[in-house]
């Protein structure tokens, strides 16, 4: 799974840094702002599965490289203008959003004697979770927005439609994690997070306040 990973990540790499290359010769300053934190930010995940901890499964690596890559390539040739692109972003970014609250929502089941939340709360926690940060994204482009004028809020309509389409990835995120729960074991999952120092971690620091 770590090799698999890392490819996924290395090709993700390679897909945004053609597209930073191209906006430096574009000239276009926001575009590779945009893609350089994009590339930044695949050192986290590639990072901690060269030091095999928290080795997030592939097809959620991939759902990250995709809402990178989707994001990079709006930005760049401004397809954030059509409406199916921002759809399209938006519900991709929303999936993995999801996927990472699910992750850390089951390594805290798993894991933890103190802190229990029935799993069957989860689908309806990952649809909060998504609409939360959609309500953070939101917050972020009208801040960007009326600050250095990046124009990626194109009115209310534009906003509900974002808020519609990632409260959709969040029941379809939901209804995706009810299945596998069905079909695979909790405990196998986590062991192969390898989230073992991290679990540690955090009892040791958070003992004396509320014991995992």
């Amino acid at each position: 799974m770590r090799r698999r990973g890392m490819l996924v990540l290395l090709v993700s790499a390679i897909v945004l840094g053609v597209m930073f290359v191209l906006s430096v010769f574009k000239g276009d300053s926001y575009a590779y702002s945009t893609l350089l934190v994009s590339i930044l930010l695949l050192i986290i995940p590639a990072s901690c599965i060269k030091n095999n901890v928290i080795v997030l499964p592939w097809p959620i690596l991939v759902s990250i490289g995709l809402s990178l890559s989707l994001h990079g390539l709006g930005v760049l040739t401004s397809l954030y203008q059509t409406s199916w692109w921002d759809i399209i972003t938006h519900f991709v970014s929303g999936v993995t959003v999801a996927s990472l609250a699910a992750i850390l929502l089951i390594v805290t089941i798993v894991s933890s004697d103190k802190i229990m939340v029935p799993v069957s709360w989860i689908p309806f926690l990952l649809f909060v979770t998504v609409l939360a940060m959609e309500g953070i994204w939101e917050i972020m482009e009208f801040t960007f927005d009326n600050i250095i004028g990046t124009g990626m809020q194109h009115g209310l309509n534009d906003t509900m439609k974002d808020i519609a389409v990632n409260a959709l990835s969040g029941i379809v995120a939901g209804v995706g994690f009810a299945y596998y729960i069905s079909k695979a074991s909790l405990d196998d999952l986590v062991e192969s997070l390898r989230v073992e120092r991290v679990v540690e971690w955090a009892r040791n620091k958070f003992d004396d306040h509320y014991s995992f």
